[in-house]
């Protein structure tokens, strides 16, 4: 389109200026005439010029168009991915997210200005900015059997409950011993401000203030003194460490002694100490226990013999008892035989007393016999004959 409408002007050129110079004005002169119209002429050629050059031009720029385009799009690619990430930057710079339990301190231009509690601030950018800390903490990671120390720096405080360890600290008691002692410390964050700028680094100087008030409270007791006196030494250490980490901003909570450990010397000592006063212990109690043993004995045989008199004496007693009954009994028996015998008898010639001397007499003479014994059997009148000669020799 372009093309025809500079062909159209290059062949009526002449005429439109024809034209133009007849209808003209008649102040202007005809010289001017003619150089206008020389310069007309000119213009002419120099447009007719400048349309081919256009021509060459535009044929060049759609051979080299898909070059440009390419360029333009990695061009395009660059700009959005800087735009990107310059907003990335800036939106972290600016947005602060607090999770709950955790603070955050913010200065303006190095001095403090506030504290971000949970949730999500928008800070001023490159004028604001957070507060980096150093701070310990002990973690058990996944598998592991022992705690670590874990080390790091963030601009965030953690309200909770951290444990600091002590490791072991080597301390000489009141008699010069030196032992090794094992402790930790439950300690909260209350005051952010004073936990940040009162002191330089709020762990290491907790663990070094607990480290040397733990050995002033060994260096006033001896070694018993120290492994019977636990509960002391943690409520001693809890109280001397309390009013400077006050002014830190920090509360402790709770101080606990883990182990205490001897020099192996002492503690083989103390070993054969505890052996020798269980040796002794053991003794005391053997001996304590035979003594027991034979007062109970004694008290047993006493018992048993007051018991034995006691029923010796029932039993003579009931003897004398039965033996008296029996007597008495036989007695009545006695009498109640003589009472027959003498009511059986009609002779009064006859003695009873001498029937039953006589039936007695025959009784016992049949148990004389024996396999050791021999019996001699004297007639009657041998005893007729002795009472004779004893009344004759009374008579001389």
């Amino acid at each position: 389109m372009g093309i025809e409408i500079l062909d159209y002007l290059k062949t009526n050129s002449e005429n439109m200026v024809n034209a133009w110079s007849t209808n003209s004005n008649s102040f202007i002169p005809n010289n001017n005439n003619n150089n206008n119209n020389n310069n007309n002429n000119n213009n002419n050629n120099n447009n007719n010029n400048n349309n081919n050059n256009n021509n060459n031009n535009n044929n060049s720029e759609n051979e080299e168009d898909p070059n440009a385009r390419v360029g333009l799009a990695i061009a395009l690619y660059i700009i959005v991915f800087s735009v990107f990430f310059l907003t990335l930057i800036i939106s972290k710079k600016i947005i602060k997210i607090v999770r709950h339990t955790e603070v955050m301190i913010i200065e303006r231009f190095g001095r403090y200005h506030r504290i971000l509690n949970p949730g999500i601030h928008i800070l001023a950018p490159f004028i604001d900015s957070p507060r980096v800390i150093h701070w310990r903490y002990v973690d058990l990671p996944v598998g592991a059997k022992k705690t670590q120390v874990m080390i790091q720096n963030t601009d965030r405080i953690d309200m909770r409950e951290h444990v600091i360890t002590f490791g072991r600290q080597h301390v000489i008691t009141k008699d010069t011993v030196q032992i090794n002692i094992d402790a930790l410390m439950y300690i909260q964050v209350t005051d952010p401000m004073a936990a940040v700028y009162s002191v330089q680094n709020l762990p290491d100087s907790v663990e070094l203030l607990a480290q040397t008030t733990l050995r002033n409270i060994i260096a006033t007791l001896t070694l018993d003194d120290t492994f019977s006196s636990r509960e002391f030494i943690n409520s001693q250490l809890k109280e001397r460490t309390m009013k400077d980490a006050e002014r830190w901003g920090v509360t402790i909570k709770r101080v606990e002694v883990m182990s205490i450990r001897p020099p192996k010397d002492i503690k083989q000592a103390m070993e054969m100490q505890i052996q020798r006063d269980r040796e002794k212990r053991s003794a005391i109690l053997h001996a304590e226990g035979e003594k027991e043993s034979m007062i109970v004995k004694s008290k047993g045989l006493a018992a048993k013999v007051v018991l034995s008199s006691e029923s010796d004496k029932t039993v003579s007693i009931q003897n004398a008892k039965g033996f008296a009954e029996s007597r008495r009994l036989k007695s009545q028996a006695d009498a109640e035989v003589i009472r027959l015998i003498r009511k059986g008898i009609d002779n009064s010639n006859v003695s009873t007393t001498g029937y039953l001397v006589s039936s007695n007499y025959l009784d016992k003479l049949s148990q004389i016999p024996t396999s050791e014994t021999q019996l001699y059997l004297l007639p009657e009148t041998s005893f007729n004959f002795a009472n004779s000669i004893s009344k004759s020799i009374k008579n001389d």
